[in-house]
């Protein structure tokens, strides 16, 4: 165990172990929808170029954030295996020289396994409908902060998938003077009628004020 632990916090493979937390606490929140829109972005154009930047790769319409995550995961491995073989092999300068080819071996094996293994997703990507941030204009979300103001304020917000995230939310500055303060507090409904592209947050109403 010692010696597994060794290997996974020394070079090369202490940079994919990094990556693998980072990929680890990623989908972690993505799951229980505790992720900021900064960081898990709902909005779908991001994913699509980074999807289209890659398709010359053979990966198509499969999320750069998917692809990552198993470049990781299968970097790591390879990294941790060929280290693990060829440790008691070599040592010294010639170690280091060993470490950085196995660095390199990881990083290019990797994205041909991923390549092969994201494959059957390519299909599934490629039919499911691209949900833009304008798309949300008209849905209603729930208050997940103290309240919303117009600096700052979060609220969760459900897709037509049914999947859920917690969206930044603002309230309008030219929006009218009759809204009470309650209607902006934790557990409130509002609807959604903007997006605002320099602050890259979404301008909200009250839902009750809304249907009135």
């Amino acid at each position: 165990m010692d010696d597994f632990l060794g290997i996974a916090l020394s070079f090369p493979t202490i940079i994919f172990s990094f990556g693998l937390i980072l990929v680890a606490l990623y989908w972690l929140l993505a799951v229980v929808g505790a992720m900021d829109i900064d960081v898990v972005d709902i909005d779908k154009d991001a994913e699509a170029d980074g999807a289209s930047g890659l398709g010359a790769l053979g990966f198509g319409e499969v999320p750069l954030t998917v692809i990552l995550s198993l470049w990781i995961t299968v970097g790591w491995v390879i990294s941790i295996a060929s280290t693990m073989w060829l440790q008691s092999l070599v040592a010294g300068t010639s170690g280091v020289i060993v470490s950085i080819a196995i660095f390199i071996a990881a990083l290019g094996i990797g994205i041909f396994v991923t390549k092969v293994l994201s494959a059957p997703l390519k299909r599934v990507f490629a039919d499911a409908p691209v949900q833009t941030r304008s798309d949300f204009v008209g849905k209603v979300c729930v208050v997940q902060t103290q309240s919303i103001t117009g600096d700052y304020g979060q609220a969760e917000l459900t897709s037509a998938d049914g999947s859920s995230a917690i969206v930044q939310v603002r309230r309008s500055a030219h929006e009218p003077g009759s809204f009470d303060e309650d209607q902006f507090s934790r557990g409130s409904k509002l609807v959604i009628f903007d997006y605002d592209e320099s602050g890259e947050v979404f301008l909200a109403v009250p839902f009750e004020t809304h249907h009135s």
